[in-house]
């Protein structure tokens, strides 16, 4: 399968760098500066788990030409950044399928006015990660001995296909998990109701996880704009928690969840997975922001623990 990453940041780079090493025709595409240190240093990762550096040497594009044929195009783009993205990928006709892996909350319409709905299919990746003076620091599991996390993949239509399966294959046999779900817009939603409120929370601890660990009210405060997101969804008409743990969020007791998030927080994958990303990422939590508090109006469902939070973001983003 002839595969094109589409990003050169941490996990773009990070999968390019998976896949290469299991001998998958990759190329990946960056710009200026990231492509030419790609280009003359290949991708170079740090393991945060394991001390490890390595680097591959992976094909490297600036661009895409309109006649450049791909059997797959993984988009991993910062949803504030995708529509120019759209426009590029609009005008190459020799891409069969296109797996744009990022957040999303107002579902896929302005997708498909720029792409025929037949090529596209949505997920998210289960790794974390930062770009350091071109170095990939990465966590691809929340423990060192642990499985690496899976990437999740779903079909717009709900539907498991051919292609899902073929994909599905693709990565498994590269070594990366993959979770199937049939509601991937639902799964989307249900992950920024848990997303924007970790990156409030870590934004009233100028993102520094291992302090939230240590703010059990704040870490409560975290669990109770969840459940308000969750809330708002269900108001929506979205009642299939997806995945299926996240009933057990919104069943157990809030004492329960702040054990469980005390852990996670006070974790090297929540410094690497979250801190980071909510630090270099402001630009696209603003935008999600706004995406969400749409949902909000349109449930009319009272959000006061996940208005207090967005406080701590704006101040952050002065």
């Amino acid at each position: 399968m002839r595969t094109l990453i589409f990003g050169a940041g941490p996990l773009g780079s990070l999968y390019a760098h998976i896949l290469h090493e299991e001998g998958k025709d990759v190329t990946i595409l960056a710009r200026k500066q990231r492509y030419e240190f790609i280009q003359e240093n290949g991708i170079v990762l740090f393991n945060e788990h394991t001390g490890e550096r390595m680097a591959s040497t992976v094909r490297v594009v600036d661009r895409i030409a309109e006649d450049d044929s791909y059997d797959l195009v993984v988009v991993l783009i910062r949803k504030n950044k995708i529509m120019p993205v759209l426009q590029v990928l609009s005008r190459s006709h020799n891409i069969r399928n296109i797996l744009f892996m990022g957040n999303n909350v107002l579902g896929f319409d302005s997708y498909f006015e720029k792409l025929p709905k037949e090529r596209v299919l949505f997920g998210f990746p289960g790794a974390g990660g930062s770009l350091q003076e071109q170095i990939v620091h990465f966590v691809d599991r929340a423990k060192p001995n642990e499985k690496r996390r899976s990437i999740t993949i779903g079909e717009p239509e709900g539907n498991t296909n051919a292609r899902t399966k073929q994909i599905e294959s693709f990565f498994e046999s590269s070594g990366v998990p993959v979770d199937i779900v049939g509601d991937i817009d639902g799964w989307l939603k249900y992950h920024a109701a848990f997303i924007l409120p970790i990156a409030y929370s870590l934004y009233k601890h100028d993102c520094d996880n291992y302090a939230l660990a240590g703010d059990d009210k704040g870490i409560r405060q975290f669990i109770r704009a969840c459940k308000e997101g969750g809330r708002v969804l269900r108001e929506l008409g979205l009642r299939k928690r997806q995945p299926f743990r996240y009933n057990l969020f919104y069943w157990l007791p809030e004492s329960f969840n702040a054990k469980i998030f005390k852990e996670l927080f006070n974790s090297k994958f929540a410094e690497i997975g979250f801190a980071l990303h909510a630090r270099e990422g402001i630009d696209e939590v603003l935008e999600l922001t706004e995406d969400f508090k749409t949902l909000i109006d349109r449930s009319a469902v009272s959000t006061p623990a996940i208005n207090e939070l967005q406080g701590y973001m704006r101040s952050f983003a002065l």
